[in-house]
C-alpha cells in the first residue's frame, strides 16, 4: 500500500493513497438471532479510499446491518450469530473494540436523535476530537469546520434538546466529520434534510471523497447522492448486487372535491423554544378527505406546529380547534382518537415486546377488548404489510419498518384528523409508495391528513395541496404537488 500523509492535515498520519482498499469484507452472514432470517447472507465488498459508495435497497435489506458491520457494532452492539470477515483500515472490525475502529471508520445513524452525547452543539461535537487528546485550538478548528460542512455552524450555540431533527441531523454529521475517520458511513443521511442542506452535504461528501475518505452512504432518495457517486450498488435480500432502475415519475391523484366543514384548524398559534421564536400567528385548516403536505426549510417550525396541532406543545398565544370544539386546553391524550400524531421519531415511543401488541396499545388504552382488537390489529398490520412481523420485537426492525408500526398503532384507532412528520424515513421507494396509497384511501374515507415531509415526490405521489412554512406561519404555494418532485 503506498503511504501518503493525512488528507486532512496531519502529516505524522499515514493514509492510504486513493484507490487503495480501506475496507474488506469477505462472506459476511449475520442475523440478529437465532429464529430471524439472514440480515446479511455472504456479502463480499470492497471499498476504496477516495470513492463514494452509494448503497440503495429495500427497506430490511441489510444496508444498515452492512454498515453497522463496517463501524465494528455487530454483533457486540447488537448481538446475534456473525460469519465471515470484515477489515478496516488494517483492523479486523469483528474482533477489535468499537473504541479502537472509531478512530478509522465513523458512523452516522439513521436516528440521530440516539447519536447526541451533551447537551449544547459544540460541545457535541467536539466530543470526538476531545477523546482523541488533540490540543484545544485542533478541536476547535475541527468542529467549526465540520459544522461548516454540515451546514450546522448556525447553530454551534444552541441546545440540542431545542432543534428540529433535521437540524439535529445535521450536528450528527458534523460530529462525525470533526472526528475525520478515513472510512465515512453515513445511513439515511439526507432523509430529515431540506433540498439545500441535501445538496451542500453532497457537495461536502464530494470533496472529502477527493481529500482521500472513503464514503460509503445507505440512502432510499438516490436522486440526492446519485450524482456523487463513483459506484451504486443495492442491498437486497442480505445481497449485494447491481443497483436497479430510477424510481418511476408519481401517479397522477383523483381530483378531490371538499364540501364538509373543516376537520381540524389552527388559529394565529405563537410558539417559542426557550428564547427562540418558532411560530409567529400560524394558522391553517386542515379539510376530511383532503392530504396537505407541509414543507418547509429544516428548522422553520413545521414539528412545533405539528405538535401544537396534538397537544405535545403549548403555544404562547392562539388556539386549536377539532370540528368546531376548541381543544386548545386539551392534553394529548384527550385529543385521541379525534386526532393522531406519527412523530419523526417513532422508535423512542414504541413500548411493547412485539409488533401485535405494540398497534394494540392504542385500543386497549380506548377501553377495547377480545376479539375486536384481534381483527382491529390484523386489519392495520396487513394494511401497512406488517404481518409477517407480529411476532417480532419492535427494537429490532429496520427504521422504516418501526415508522410502519407505529403508523399501524395509530391508523387502528381510526382518527379523523392523521397528522404524520416524515413519515417516509427509512423506507425505500416502493414502502413510499405503498404508504402514499394508504394515506390517499385513509382520506377517500373521509380523514382529514397533514404530513410534513422533504420528500417532494412523496408528496407528489400523496398530497392534494401543499403549505410552506414561511416566516413562522403555513402558507398555501400556489403550486401543485407534482411542483416538488425536484425538492
Amino acid at each position: 500500500m503506498t503511504v501518503h500523509g493525512d488528507p486532512h492535515g496531519n502529516p505524522n498520519d499515514p493514509s492510504p493513497a486513493r484507490g487503495d482498499v480501506v475496507a474488506r469484507v469477505r462472506d459476511l452472514r449475520f442475523s440478529y438471532g437465532a429464529s430471524e432470517r439472514a440480515a446479511l447472507d455472504g456479502v463480499d465488498l470492497d471499498v476504496r479510499a477516495g470513492e463514494v459508495l452509494v448503497l440503495e435497497g429495500p427497506s430490511g435489506g441489510g444496508k444498515s446491518t452492512l454498515l453497522r458491520a463496517l463501524a465494528g457494532l455487530v454483533p457486540d452492539f447488537h448481538g446475534g450469530a456473525l460469519g465471515g470477515t470484515v477489515q478496516v483500515a488494517g483492523h479486523d472490525a469483528l474482533a477489535v473494540p468499537p473504541a479502537v475502529l472509531g478512530a478509522a471508520a465513523g458512523m452516522v445513524f439513521q436516528d440521530p436523535e440516539a447519536q447526541a452525547v451533551l447537551g449544547t452543539v459544540e460541545r457535541d461535537v467536539a466530543f470526538g476530537p476531545s477523546n482523541a487528546g488533540l490540543p484545544a485550538d485542533e478541536i476547535l478548528r475541527r468542529v467549526h469546520r465540520a459544522l461548516d460542512d454540515a451546514g450546522a455552524l448556525h447553530l454551534r450555540d444552541r441546545r440540542i434538546d431545542e432543534l428540529s431533527s433535521g437540524e439535529r441531523q445535521r450536528v450528527a454529521i458534523a460530529g462525525v466529520l470533526a472526528r475525520r475517520p478515513r472510512v465515512l458511513l453515513l445511513d439515511e443521511p439526507t432523509s430529515q434534510l431540506d433540498s439545500a442542506a441535501a445538496a451542500a452535504l453532497a457537495v461536502t461528501l464530494r470533496r472529502l471523497a477527493q481529500q482521500g475518505t472513503a464514503v460509503v452512504v445507505a440512502e432510499h432518495r438516490a436522486e440526492r447522492v446519485r450524482p456523487i457517486a463513483d459506484r451504486v450498488l443495492a442491498v437486497c435480500c442480505g445481497q449485494v448486487g447491481p443497483p436497479g432502475p430510477q424510481e418511476p415519475a408519481p401517479e397522477a391523484l383523483p381530483p378531490c372535491r371538499v364540501t364538509a366543514p373543516p376537520a381540524a384548524r389552527a388559529e394565529g398559534i405563537h410558539a417559542a423554544h426557550g428564547d427562540r421564536v418558532v411560530l409567529q400567528g400560524a394558522s391553517l385548516v386542515l379539510a376530511p378527505g383532503r392530504v396537505t403536505a407541509l414543507v418547509g426549510a429544516n428548522g422553520s417550525g413545521k414539528t412545533t406546529l405539528l405538535r401544537t396541532l396534538a397537544g405535545l406543545h403549548c403555544p404562547d398565544a392562539g388556539r386549536v380547534l377539532l370540528g368546531d370544539d376548541d381543544v386548545s386546553a386539551l392534553p394529548p391524550e384527550a385529543r385521541f382518537p379525534r386526532l393522531g400524531m406519527v412523530p419523526q421519531d417513532p422508535g423512542r415511543h414504541l413500548l411493547t415486546e412485539s409488533v401485535d401488541d405494540e398497534i394494540a396499545v392504542a385500543l386497549r388504552s380506548l377501553g377495547l377488548q377480545g376479539p375486536d382488537v384481534a381483527a382491529r390489529v390484523a386489519a392495520a398490520a396487513d394494511e401497512l404489510d406488517l404481518g409477517d412481523m407480529l411476532e417480532r420485537h419492535p427494537l429490532d426492525l429496520s427504521v422504516g419498518e418501526r415508522e410502519r408500526v407505529a403508523l399501524a398503532s395509530i391508523l387502528v384507532a381510526q382518527p379523523a384528523v392523521l397528522v404524520l412528520d416524515e413519515p417516509t424515513r427509512g423506507m425505500d421507494p416502493e414502502r413510499k409508495r405503498a404508504l402514499a396509497r394508504v394515506i390517499r384511501a385513509r382520506a377517500a374515507a373521509g380523514a382529514a391528513v397533514l404530513v410534513a415531509t422533504h420528500d417532494g415526490l412523496f408528496a407528489a405521489q400523496a398530497a392534494d395541496e401543499v403549505l410552506e412554512m414561511s416566516g413562522g406561519d403555513a402558507v398555501h404555494t400556489g403550486l401543485p404537488p407534482t411542483a416538488l418532485i425536484t425538492a
